[in-house]
């Protein structure tokens, strides 16, 4: 690394502009963290130091004028940051994911990766360009196959904030979910068939147990004649019916969950990597005994 120029350039206070080819076997644990890095490539790489990380604050511009895509651009822009967030899930180290629309043709998708700064810059800037063609690749791939969650439950008065709060679990993880009271109604289509839409166009099922409504009647419709993934979260001690409870032993594709109400969140989590695992591992049960696939 060139820390002449650069601490030179750095003097004027603006991002020093650097080449792909720049960067070496140097740690960047000397870069002094008033010093921001500017890389321009397949997107703008803004490279900084905190204490003993580097942060790489990625912004892949994209033109809805020229976009090219079977996808419309806002769509695969909110695709990209639930895949971050999904990816963090996994244990990268990506953070903070943003949209900024700059009316009325761009869209700036933004997210932070983070390294340990005794890494060799190199190394640094070939893992910040491997996790954009990440971040796109899983974006393409959540679109392709739905990375959606249906949350059924009691969704009136104080039961709705229940559902909202896994909801917004579930968004943290990357997930799109639906809550049926929040979907628009259709003419002529019944509450089961519109659950049904939902259903079998979701990636699983979170159902909260924990008090009796009308998902006791969806609950078969979904987990029986459609064969959703259906995870079961319902409070300890607590429960809507006893009619399911000898389903859990005879149907391997739904599981129940106690939670304690201060421990929600995490029971969140624990269904949904159940909920993950149990696809994943169909999925290649199939590809193994089914010819066409």
């Amino acid at each position: 690394m060139n820390w002449k120029r650069i601490l030179r350039q750095a003097a004027s206070g603006d991002p020093v502009e650097m080449k792909r080819s720049d960067f070496d076997e140097d740690a960047l644990q000397g870069l002094p963290e008033d010093v921001t890095l500017l890389l321009i490539g397949p997107a703008e790489f803004w490279i900084s130091r905190d204490v003993g990380e580097v942060v790489v604050r990625v912004t892949d511009t994209e033109r809805q004028s020229i976009w090219d895509h079977k996808y419309n651009l806002s769509v695969f822009a909110e695709a990209m940051t639930r895949a971050v967030r999904r990816l963090a899930a996994e244990g990268r180290p990506y953070g903070e994911p943003e949209i900024e629309p700059s009316h009325p043709d761009y869209f700036f998708i933004r997210w932070t990766i983070r390294f340990d700064a005794k890494l060799p810059g190199r190394r640094i800037i070939d893992a910040a360009h491997r996790a954009l063609e990440e971040v796109w690749n899983r974006a393409e791939r959540m679109l392709e196959d739905s990375d959606s969650v249906l949350v059924l439950g009691k969704d009136t008065r104080g039961h709705l904030k229940r559902l909202q709060a896994i909801a917004a679990v579930l968004k943290d993880l990357g997930y799109h979910v639906y809550l049926v009271k929040e979907q628009p109604n259709r003419p002529g289509e019944t509450v089961l068939q519109k659950v049904l839409r939902y259903a079998l166009s979701s990636k699983f099922i979170i159902v909260e147990n924990t008090d009796p409504s009308g998902h006791l009647y969806e609950f078969p419709h979904v987990a029986k004649m459609a064969e959703c993934v259906v995870a079961v979260l319902q409070e300890k001690g607590k429960g809507a019916t006893w009619m399911f409870e000898d389903g859990y032993a005879r149907h391997r594709h739904w599981k129940k969950f106690g939670y304690s109400p201060e421990k929600l969140k995490e029971a969140v989590h624990v269904a949904a990597e159940w909920g993950e695992d149990f696809v994943k591992r169909f999925t290649k049960k199939q590809k193994r005994v089914l010819p066409w696939l």
